[in-house]
């Protein structure tokens, strides 16, 4: 999931334990926002709010191993 490393990447946590969590949570869909904000084609809309439904998803259900890898990334 390439996308998530992206994400990842462009964290810039302010906040500790399950905050920052939420916070990432947060980040990812405002991200993916944006993505849809910029663009016109309802194709194109239609991908990314399938990519923020299937990011966020996989966030949910893995948040110990994305709680993991958000803190050696300090």
């Amino acid at each position: 999931m390439n996308d998530l490393e992206d994400l990842l990447k462009t964290f810039e946590p302010s906040s500790r334990g399950r905050e920052k969590f939420k916070e990432f949570c947060a980040h990812c869909y405002c991200t993916f926002e944006k993505k849809i904000k910029s663009t016109k084609s309802k194709k194109n809309i239609n991908k990314y709010n399938i990519m923020r439904r299937n990011t966020l998803e996989y966030i949910a259900s893995n948040e110990k191993a994305i709680m993991s890898e958000i803190n050696k990334r300090k």
